[in-house]
């Protein structure tokens, strides 16, 4: 018996390079191999998160929401083979780097899996206003299956609680 279709919530970005085409590759390859995007966020442009203030190029980040039959954690296998090819490098000493593309699996319905290889939902998704501010844009009514509160909760929170802002400028997404 095949999978139900379910829907999966995915964040990109990348400032390595030229983002934006890196990204309509990332969004071409994923609808070849998890499914068709139902819905694409805005592109939000955003000061990059580093480890001791360095400084690198902004980011160019986006969410997305896909109808997929995979499993989460094919999903993810998926999504890190994507990223290899468009020449991200994922070594330990790379994490605050750089990069030319960055998928994070967010949500995939109301799953939740604690894995060593997987966490959904994704732990960081309250923390950053280029995830949150995205997230509420196409999915706002969504309800995080842990905390219990929607994408719009969550993004009059993060506004709230005086966090450092990401955001410097958001534009449509022209595919």
């Amino acid at each position: 018996m095949a999978n139900p279709l379910q829907s999966a919530l995915i964040a990109f970005g990348g400032n390595l390079g030229d983002p934006i085409a890196t990204l309509r590759r990332a969004l071409t390859m994923i609808e070849e191999v998890v499914g068709p995007i139902n819905k694409l966020s805005s592109l939000y442009e955003t000061k990059a998160l580093t480890l001791h203030g360095e400084e690198h190029p902004n980011y160019v980040n986006a969410v997305l929401e896909v109808s997929t039959v995979l499993e989460p954690e094919a999903m993810l296998k998926e999504l890190l083979r994507i990223e290899h090819e468009l020449g991200r490098d994922r070594s330990p000493d790379k994490r605050w780097e750089p990069r030319t593309i960055d998928l994070d699996l967010l949500f995939v319905g109301p799953i939740v899996v604690n894995t060593p290889n997987l966490k959904l939902p994704h732990p960081e998704i309250g923390k950053r206003d280029f995830v949150i501010e995205p997230l509420a844009e196409i999915a706002g009514e969504f309800i995080h299956p842990v905390i219990g509160e929607s994408m719009d909760e969550l993004k009059a929170a993060l506004a709230t609680r005086g966090d450092e802002r990401f955001v410097i400028r958001t534009f449509p997404f022209e595919r």
